[in-house]
């Protein structure tokens, strides 16, 4: 045993000491230099990048309240920013639909026009007046008073758009919430990775050094300690990817919660195992497709729009019924258009378009027919994606249970292996840590994984009963 690389608790349980320096050991080989990187040279750089002027943050993403420390996950879900760019897209499409809408809307409201003419004309022989001033004004107000069923048909389209960019926006909501759940896993899971690679590296570096003791009493080979040694720096190197892989989940985390400069430091993880829903039969779930899935749904809004937009097509070139009024006054005060007031009902009937009728028919029912192919296409890839899902999940739950056996085994056997190194006997005590880590990663996985397809079946069928972090009321 070699004690110099272990210290106890205060629980008196056995601890191994990290290696604090980052050279290779091993027997040293003539001729070739150990690098090293001195403190003082990398606060040096430090400073100098700082000097250089790092861009600070946005001033939208500096308004954002800070996250607390540690994070939750019911926190981060909280924290979920409307600002997020999926989101303000998925907003800003939906307000364009409702401005499209007004707009439709107030296409045939009453107008009220003022003609302001000043004219010059040179009178004929036979006029009575033969001055040269002809100047003119006149109020006139417009009003369409039906178009027998265009402008309805426009409006009743424009109204299914809004419904459906309005789905979509909370769709958008509920997608980006998952993301979020997925970092916040991906967190916990990378420090997960690290707690096990830096054990193994600990493991690697206390067998390393037993091993160049033994070498010096030429107990040990060279060639095996060049073994020992490479497998120490496969352990480092291994460890050295899970640091930077917690520091990449958590930039993920932050981006996903719209605060790229505030990467939460301390993450908490929920209790396991999860509490989870029961899982409905296969057959159950593909009848709640067709009312709760938002896409199919969203599809079908499309499909309305577009047989509204077909009968708009149809109705373009009907009778058009408008009122209109004026009121005016003329210099040249003769002709029989030069009432003070004038009121009308005006029948237009257009006689002639040509092709443009069944043109303009053709191009909507080819909408509506694409339509409709979307919303087939959308059914078939979301029975696909609810199958996927259903076998995932009962394949995750059989593997729950290796999880928690997994996890029962390797505690009682590093409780075994940390009472025969209190009795100072032979213990594969760093091993069994290494095993006891992996395990807690391959359950937490699997509780992770788990969480995040109950997720994905609740959004898939719109039965919020199935999610495993519903949201608050």
């Amino acid at each position: 045993m070699v004690r110099g690389s272990r210290c106890m608790r205060d629980d008196s349980k056995p601890v191994i000491n990290l290696p604090r320096r980052t050279e290779t050991f091993g027997p040293k080989r003539p001729g070739i230099a150990r690098p090293r990187w001195h403190a003082r040279a990398a606060m040096t750089l430090a400073i100098i990048a700082a000097l250089l002027g790092a861009p600070g943050p946005s001033p939208a993403l500096a308004s954002a309240e800070p996250l607390p420390q540690p994070l939750r996950l019911e926190t981060a879900l909280a924290a979920i920013e409307a600002e997020h760019p999926a989101l303000q897209r998925a907003r800003a499409l939906r307000r364009q639909a409702e401005q499209n809408l007004a707009a439709e809307k107030a296409a045939n409201d009453l107008t009220v026009d003022a003609h302001l003419e000043a004219r010059w004309i040179d009178p004929n022989d036979h006029a009575p007046d033969d001055s040269n001033d002809d100047s003119r004004a006149a109020v006139v107000a417009r009003k369409l008073l039906t178009d027998f069923g265009h402008s309805s048909s426009r409006i009743a389209a424009h109204e299914r758009t809004v419904a459906a960019r309005l789905a979509e926006e909370e769709l958008a909501y509920t997608e980006h919430r998952l993301t979020v759940i997925q970092r916040y896993f991906d967190v916990l899971l990378a420090d997960l990775s690290f707690v096990r690679d830096n054990e193994a590296m600990a493991s690697a570096f206390v067998t390393l050094n037993r091993a160049r003791n033994r070498n010096e009493l030429g107990q040990v080979s060279d060639i095996d300690m060049f073994e020992l040694e490479a497998s120490y720096q496969t352990a480092r190197a291994k460890r050295a990817r899970a640091q930077l892989g917690q520091r990449k989940a958590r930039a993920d985390l932050a981006e996903a919660l719209n605060r790229p400069d505030q990467a939460p430091a301390q993450v908490l993880a929920p209790p396991l195992p999860l509490p989870l829903p029961e899982l409905p039969d296969l057959g159950t779930l593909l009848e709640l497709i067709d009312s709760g899935n938002p896409e199919i749904a969203i599809r079908r809004m499309r499909i309305e729009a577009a047989q509204r937009s077909t009968e708009a097509a149809r109705a373009q070139y009907r009778p058009r019924l408008r009122a209109e009024a004026q009121i005016g006054a003329w210099q040249r005060e003769f002709g029989g258009d030069r009432n003070p007031a004038m009121a009308a009902l005006i029948l237009e009937i257009p006689l002639y378009q040509g092709g443009r009728r069944s043109a303009a028919v053709g191009q909507a029912t080819a909408q509506r027919h694409l339509a409709e192919a979307d919303l087939a296409h959308t059914m078939s890839e979301v029975r696909t994606a609810l199958r996927e899902i259903f076998f995932e999940i009962e394949s995750l739950l059989i593997q729950r249970d290796e999880a928690l056996a997994r996890m029962d085994f390797r505690e009682l056997y590093i409780d075994r292996a940390r009472a025969l190194y209190d009795r100072e006997e032979r213990a594969d005590l760093g091993d069994s840590m290494v095993q006891q880590s992996a395990a807690a990663h391959f359950h937490a996985e699997t509780e992770y994984a788990l969480a995040v397809a109950f997720e994905r079946l609740a959004l898939l069928v719109g039965d919020p009963t199935l999610r495993v972090f519903p949201p608050d009321p």
